[in-house]
């Protein structure tokens, strides 16, 4: 049941909202977060029913841990409850991909049965790691009750695909709720304008720049340069706008059961640098990577290179580049169980690593543009290796990048082969097709749109009631009824 489905849409949401609140206005909190647990189990459930023993599994198996640690805390009991949730992780995702590997590096060809991957596994697992440490380092104040805890993980707004919360963000809010103290129906205006700007962007904007990046993406060997950068930049717009979106339906369905969920985008597309890219993209898994894998990583080789080296040459490796390179193959892998986003990862890491040299050395700085250039062409590469169906495609795409052989200009833009010396150019016929006014049109407004659009996730409490506002959420309402079609399913979903 996709957000952007007509099903969640004039049925589901509808009716959940109007159990709850009508349950908050005769019964109470405690039973008002009840009916929101039993919808989002139903919600979960849709997908596929067996799988949800896993997940209430899951959340059994963690909550008793989580009660646990807060009372007594315990490194082996933690390092038990963190093996217990990476292990039920490692049998969905990804244990075909490492027999695979494994079967590989001995010489062996092995098949396995195809597994169906839980969807959101990776995020309510995270999640609930999150939360046992954090019990265990005494962060959580109060030892979350059965309801509270279910609500945390269970909530169906951002179940499936985040943001990641930590367990401190909601408890306070999840309190108010349950004593009557909540904001009920105050947030309700600003969560579905913010809700309708999500639901913009995935079906208005996401869904229809999808076509080209995915026929380019299929043609992989055989692209010309424009083809190759025209799918690339598509696909990074699609992944944008629609991971994105799905984030501010996230925060916008929270806001309307009254709960502020954590934003996961600010524009990451105006970043300057890799270190400013990585504090606006996907930001609450940004911050889990380096709460509980960074942070402890880099504290530990940081004493130990104290202890052995004085000089910064030596101790930049080990503390600062060797952190952040684990941190980001992990979190490339965290993606999916192929190499594509492992290299994904290690691009992205690399590109940090170079962003914090370069600080670190006290270069000269480079003109405004240049870095956001050199940051967008570092992203866009990591991209292509995030998309493409194998590692191969991935290097066929970006062995054409750069290669002026492939430079060749479509019938329409032919009028530019004299001037500008490309003679060759002028009877080109396009693998893809891709190459057209519609598609420079898409791109060119998608591009401005994801630098200058504003926020409404980041900014929700201006969201006041007016005339004007009231207009605009008409016109997203009338956008959206006019592209609802067959509903393309969130690309995080996969993850």
């Amino acid at each position: 049941m996709l957000f952007s489905s007509p099903g969640f849409l004039f049925v589901f949401l509808p009716l959940c909202l109007l159990a709850f609140h009508l349950t908050l206005w005769k019964a109470g909190g405690t039973a008002a977060m009840g009916v929101s647990v039993l919808f989002s189990v139903f919600f979960y459930g849709w997908w596929n029913p067996p799988y949800l023993a896993l997940l209430l599994g899951s959340i059994g198996g963690n909550f008793l841990f989580a009660r646990r640690l807060s009372r007594v805390p315990s490194r082996f009991l933690l390092g038990l409850a963190i093996i217990f949730n990476l292990a039920l992780l490692g049998y969905f995702k990804y244990r075909n991909f490492f027999l695979e590997n494994i079967g590989f590096a001995v010489g062996e060809t092995w098949s396995f049965g195809t597994i169906f991957i839980p969807l959101g596994i990776s995020f309510f697992t995270f999640q609930q790691i999150a939360l046992l440490i954090d019990s265990n380092d005494g962060e959580v104040s109060h030892p979350p009750g059965v309801l509270d805890y279910t609500q945390f993980v269970i909530f169906f707004p951002q179940l499936i695909a985040g943001p990641i919360i930590l367990f401190r963000e909601l408890s306070d809010q999840l309190a108010d709720l349950r004593a009557g103290k909540g904001a009920g129906l105050a947030l309700f205006g600003p969560g579905l304008v913010v809700f309708l700007m999500g639901l913009f962007k995935k079906v208005c904007l996401a869904d229809n720049i999808a076509p080209f990046a995915d026929i380019v993406f299929s043609h992989a060997t055989e692209l010309t340069m424009l083809e190759a950068w025209a799918g690339a930049v598509a696909y990074a717009l699609q992944l944008y706008f629609d991971f994105s979106g799905y984030s501010d339906m996230a925060v916008g369905l929270g806001l309307l059961f009254g709960l502020c969920l954590p934003i996961n985008f600010d524009t990451p597309f105006r970043a300057v640098s890799m270190i400013d890219f990585w504090k606006r993209w996907h930001m609450t898994m940004t911050r889990f990577f380096m709460m509980y894998l960074y942070a402890p990583v880099a504290l530990s080789l940081n004493r130990f290179g104290l202890a052995r080296f004085t000089s910064q040459t030596m101790l930049f490796p080990l503390t600062v580049a060797a952190p952040i390179l684990l941190t980001f193959l992990v979190a490339g892998l965290w993606h999916g169980a192929g190499w594509t986003f492992i290299l994904f990862g290690a691009v992205n890491g690399v590109g940090l690593v170079i962003n914090h040299l370069w600080r670190e050395a006290k270069c000269p700085a480079l003109p405004r543009w240049l870095n956001w250039a050199l940051t967008m062409l570092t992203v866009l590469i990591s991209l292509v290796y995030f998309r493409a169906a194998s590692v191969a495609d991935a290097h066929a795409i970006l062995a054409t990048f750069f290669s002026p052989g492939a430079l060749v200009l479509p019938n329409w833009l032919s009028w530019m082969s004299v001037p500008l010396g490309l003679p060759w150019a002028t009877l080109v016929v396009f693998t893809t097709g891709v190459f057209t006014i519609k598609f420079i049109t898409w791109v060119a407004a998608l591009g401005v749109l994801s630098l200058v659009m504003p926020n409404p996730a980041k900014d929700y409490d201006r969201l006041v009631p007016t005339p004007f506002l009231a207009v605009i959420s008409a016109v997203l309402v009338w956008m959206v009824l006019g592209w609802l079609d067959e509903p393309r399913t969130f690309l995080y979903f996969q993850f």
